[in-house]
């Protein structure tokens, strides 16, 4: 949101000289020591009376008489301004001439950033708190991250540097009060990040310009180290929830990111938990590319996003996260335009799959030791994986296997898992080429329902079109922890003697197709001379004596 208009510019009192600006030695967290510390002041503020708000006289003397402190005081500005003034959307503003004075703000409570910015200005001055009004570029709701800002172009934002406590601190009403959808609508929606913002990260969204004098506006940017406004232009823009999670592009800290084949992006995050979502678009299209990003947690609090599109051209990257796993919607973080140069000559698509790969949030209550899902990534080794996977109780669990572009077919059996003390074991077979995503499931408590705790994304480079499914397992089958020795397919040659191999520590009766098998140590054991194709030759155990059987495997004649 921006629009100044240069008849209305604020003339600061030449009586009241402000003191020069400097980067503040004490930030928002020094000033700041409690999420409530400003619950009451608000809460005076929003209950203002309509005989205070005759006047910017009388409204900064009522705001005032609620505050204990200057910095309460200029809180009480800032949260009666974003709770009351509307941001006008109409793109004739400028045409009709519209006063943006304090007084006119407060009459018709509608107004663009330079009345936002004259306002506050006007009731700090009513108390005496030294104020500026800034003006110079941002970056606003259209923003596009390739437009390139110059000093031909005439500032078309305002906001205020407010001075406490003996520093300089920003004040962004505009913001603060909400912001413009698509379709040009205001959406009233309060914002605490844009009062007493750091400079650090105000920077990367504001440019302050005035009367064509660079020298003289750098030092409003209040850093001991001013960008350039080349800078400032090719700066990634993230959105204010980017900030207040302390999140870092790393890795490419340019809004703007031309590459070749495959692009990684790294972001830091300091919290325990983070979870990321991306959302590939061709610029300028409604074309979705969402499976050829893949987004990767690693160590030391960092996620990757890898980006590997399948055709040349311009792309817009969305990113969106939340911090606390109890809340379902995801929150904008920012957005990158990508430019792919070359592509390989084979391109194989990512799974669908949201977030990261590798263990979900509670997978260590669900019983799951903490190494669990460390290893997101892997790489088939003949069409095949076979790997164990660390539990720290009985879980009672399932698995899943997905190709990124084809469907598999449900019925047959591609996993195998497996139950011992202290472990899973999961093997798969991939019977095409591409990528996969091999899910682990466990039951949720007190329930018949089964979550999600880990997905693994697994590589297969070959195609293998004889890949044979697993026999059939059932859910006795791990609840007696049954582990397959032979055959490791569902089907068997018909006419032909067969031998099944499989142990258990809990099972104490086996029987093959109605035959009794024979145990040795944990080991059972059986053979037979299968009949015509069609028939299914299935296993059955139990694990007490005289008690009835379950099937645990079957295996198909063909």
């Amino acid at each position: 949101m921006g629009c100044t208009q240069s008849s209305n510019k604020y003339t600061e009192d030449e009586d009241f000289p402000l003191p020069p600006p400097r980067p503040p030695r004490k930030l928002k967290r020094d000033l700041v020591k409690r999420e409530d510390q400003f619950k009451a002041i608000d809460e005076y503020a929003l209950k203002t009376p309509r005989s205070a708000e005759l006047s910017v006289t009388a409204l900064s003397a009522h705001l005032v008489n609620g505050a204990k402190s200057d910095l309460e005081r200029i809180r009480a500005f800032y949260r009666w301004i974003t709770h009351n003034i509307r941001y006008d959307t109409r793109s004739d503003f400028h045409d009709r001439n519209i006063d943006t004075s304090g007084a006119a703000v407060l009459r018709m409570r509608s107004t663009v950033c330079i009345g936002y910015a004259n306002l506050f200005a006007e009731l700090c001055r009513e108390c005496k708190i030294p104020v500026k009004i800034v003006s110079g570029y941002s970056k606003s709701f259209n923003y596009d991250p390739e437009t390139v800002f110059t000093t031909k172009e005439t500032p078309e934002h305002a906001w205020n540097a407010v001075y406490i406590h003996g520093n300089w601190q920003f004040v962004e009403c505009t913001w603060g009060a909400g912001s413009i959808d698509e379709r040009r609508a205001f959406i009233k929606n309060f914002s605490d990040f844009h009062f007493l913002t750091k400079p650090s990260q105000f920077i990367v969204t504001h440019f302050p310009y005035m009367d064509n004098d660079m020298s003289k506006s750098q030092p409003w940017q209040l850093l001991s180290n001013p960008l350039s406004l080349e800078t400032f232009s090719r700066r990634l823009k993230g959105f204010s929830q980017m900030y207040v999670w302390n999140l870092k592009p790393i890795s490419h800290p340019d809004g703007v990111v031309t590459f070749s084949r495959k692009l990684d992006l790294t972001i830091q995050y300091p919290s325990s938990y983070f979870f990321v979502v991306a959302r590939l678009s061709k610029k300028m299209s409604t074309r979705n590319f969402d499976q050829y990003v893949l987004v990767e947690n690693l160590s030391g609090n960092k996620i990757r996003i890898r980006v590997t599109p399948s055709e040349k051209g311009t792309f817009t990257l969305k990113l969106f996260g939340r911090t606390d796993p109890a809340i379902e919607e995801l929150t904008a973080l920012t957005n990158y335009v990508l430019k792919c140069e070359e592509v390989d000559s084979e391109v194989f698509a990512f799974p669908s799959h949201q977030g990261p790969f590798g263990s979900y949030h509670d997978y260590i209550e669900a019983g799951f030791h903490s190494s669990a899902g460390k290893k997101a990534f892997l790489q088939s080794k003949n069409g095949k994986v076979d790997f164990s996977i660390k539990t720290t109780k009985i879980v009672d669990a399932v698995a899943k296997l997905e190709h990124a572009t084809k469907n598999l077919n449900l019925s047959d059996n591609y996993t195998l898992l497996e139950r011992e003390k202290g472990q899973l074991h999961l093997k798969a077979k991939f019977p095409s080429k591409g990528y996969y995503k091999l899910s682990v499931f466990t039951k949720n408590e007190n329930t018949e329902t089964f979550s999600p705790r880990i997905a693994y994304l697994v590589f297969c480079g070959e195609d293998y079109p004889k890949s044979e499914p697993f026999p059939k397992t059932f859910p006795q089958t791990t609840q007696f922890e049954c582990r397959l020795l032979s055959p490791a397919t569902c089907e068997v040659k018909a006419h032909e003697q067969i031998q099944i191999r499989f142990s258990s520590p809990k099972i104490v009766q086996a029987l093959l197709h109605k035959t009794p098998m024979e145990k040795k140590g944990n080991v059972w054991e059986g053979k037979m001379k299968t009949s015509s194709p069609g028939e299914r030759i299935g296993v059955s155990a139990s694990d007490q004596k005289g008690s009835g059987y379950w099937r645990i495997y079957e295996f198909n004649v063909m």
